[in-house]
Order: structure tokens, then sequence, then C-alpha cells
């Protein structure tokens, strides 16, 4: 990217548009839903999906980096091993499988917003704390919309539901104690690692959670997911990559580019599944099948991620 376009100024852009969708909704009453489903499908296309279409790539780095021979269909297998796995596990066991995308997708979204430090273990439980505290803000700030998703996608499990419950009866309670744990967490962190927090940083993000909260919950997810951590992912994997010496010459919109083979692989599987669900007449709301999708491709996602950002000490 050049000094005029950086990850942190699609951040903040970002930002301006999830605005711009407040504004909307506040001018008109609502944002027509084709609208919200127009946002989200263009934010998963362009940095939700992609920001993981370079997982054989890493993965390739990660393996040079520990002395093992990368091979692609290897990888490719126990990629598609784990999906197969999780979704199977969607079906038998929704209310656990529904649990460890809480558990796992906490624990990505804090490694990502919080890096790397020198005590390693503080900055753990901080990262996982801020995710869970992110994940339970966008959910406890749409509850309405949220539990038809969560019931749906658990077949109405009895302890999915008292839980979800309890949680929306206790919000304030959970958000602000969450809240405060992370703040002490931060500032007792912070003494104790040279590593320093930009200010701009925090506060884009903090703005873009805040506009989320104004927003229904497909556009909020999509601001956080796509408009926040999908590009702060790429930011770390083009870090990362422009370390080794293969990937020295690359630019960011050549990463980007490099995403497609994988990304449309990706868009023909909603395409022919979006046929199939057409065709088979089913008319109940696809949003769900959605959620899960992305949740099992979170699982393998997170395994390269997590031995990059290792790799990047």
């Amino acid at each position: 990217m050049n000094r005029f376009i950086s990850f942190s100024n699609l951040t903040w852009l970002n930002a301006i548009l999830g605005l711009v969708l407040v504004f909307w909704q506040e001018i008109s009453g609502a944002i027509p839903f084709e609208i919200q489903v127009a946002y989200f499908v263009g934010m998963i296309a362009l940095t939700g999906i992609p920001h993981g279409a370079l997982d054989h790539i890493v993965a390739k780095v990660n393996d040079t980096i520990s002395g093992k021979k990368f091979q692609f269909t290897h990888f490719l297998f126990k990629y598609l091993v784990a999906i197969l796995f999780y979704a199977t596990c969607w079906v038998f066991f929704p209310a656990f499988s529904l649990l460890l995308f809480l558990v796992i997708s906490a624990w990505h979204f804090g490694e990502i917003d919080i890096p790397n430090s020198k005590k390693e273990w503080l900055w753990n439980i901080n990262r996982f704390l801020w995710g869970c505290f992110v994940l339970l803000l966008i959910l406890l700030t749409h509850q309405k919309e949220t539990e038809i998703i969560l019931l749906r996608i658990t077949s109405n499990s009895a302890v999915v539901i008292s839980s979800w419950n309890y949680l929306c009866i206790e919000k304030s309670y959970v958000l602000s104690g969450l809240g405060s744990l992370v703040f002490m967490l931060s500032f007792f962190s912070h003494f104790n690692n040279s590593k320093q927090f930009s200010v701009l940083t925090l506060l884009n993000l903090i703005a873009i959670l805040v506009i989320g909260v104004y927003l229904p919950l497909l556009p909020s997810f999509a601001l956080y997911f796509g408009g926040w951590h999908a590009i702060r992912s790429f930011e770390m994997i083009f870090t990362f990559l422009k370390s080794q010496q293969n990937h020295k010459q690359m630019d960011a919109i050549g990463m980007w580019r490099r995403t497609m083979p994988m990304t449309i692989l990706a868009a023909l599987f909603f395409v022919v599944t979006s046929f199939l669900w057409s065709i088979a007449g089913i008319t109940s709301d696809p949003l769900p099948v959605i959620f899960i999708f992305l949740s099992v491709i979170t699982l393998p996602h997170l395994d390269v991620m997590n031995q990059m950002i290792k790799n990047s000490k």
C-alpha cells in the first residue's frame, strides 16, 4: 500500500462507513434489510473470507521456520478434516459446538486486537477476556436478533436458553465486569511490558465497537469482523510474510490479490449452496447457516494464525 492507503486508513474508513449507516437508520427509521445483507456480503467478500484465504501461504512459512517440509495436499487434507469434523459436531452436539465457537472466537479476536508482549501469561488472560467482551457486546446489544439465531442453530437447547436468559438479565453487570477486568489487566500489563498501545488505534477500535451497538446485528458483526478484525489480521500477515526472504518484495495489494483463488472457491461454494437451498424450497432464514459456516472455517484458521503469531516473536 502507498502512503495514502494503509491498514489504519482502511479501518478508519470502515468506522466512517458504519457511522453513515447509523445516520441512515436515524433519518429513515431503519436500514433496509437488502442493504444490510449487501453490506454484510461485501465485507465478508472483500476482507472476511480473504483474510483466511492466505492460510496455505502462512502455513508454508510456518513449516519453513520450524524446519518442516510443507505439502499443500497434506495441509488441505488437515484443513478439510477439521472443517468436516466441526460441521459434524454442529449436527450432533449443537450446544457444545456453540460454546467451542464462542471460546475460539474470543481467543482469536483477542490475539489480533491485543498484540504480543513479553509477559505472555498476563496478556493471554487479557486477550481472552477482551475477546469475550467484544463477542458479548455484539451479541447482548442485539438480544432479539441473536436469540433467534442461537435457538435455531442449537435446536432450542435448554442449556443455551437458560444461559442466554441469564446473560441478558445480567447484561450490564457482565459487560461492565469484563470491561473493568480488561482495563485493570491492561493497566498492570502495560507497565510490565515494553509494548506500547497506539492511542489512535485504540480510539479506532472503540469507535467501531460503539458504532456497532447502534446498528442491527448483521452490519454490526460485519463492521467489526470485516472492517476491523480481518484488516488487522491482514496487517499481521503482511508484516509476517514481509519478514521472510521469499516475500520481501510483496506489497499489500499483491498480497490481497493472492487471496483471490481461495476466495473465489468460497464464493462458488456459497453460490452452489444458495442454488441448492433455493431448489430445495427451503424458506427459512439462511443466516444461522452462514454463521455456522464461518465457525467451521474459523477452527483451522485459528491454528494457522496462532502458529504465525508464535513465529512472529
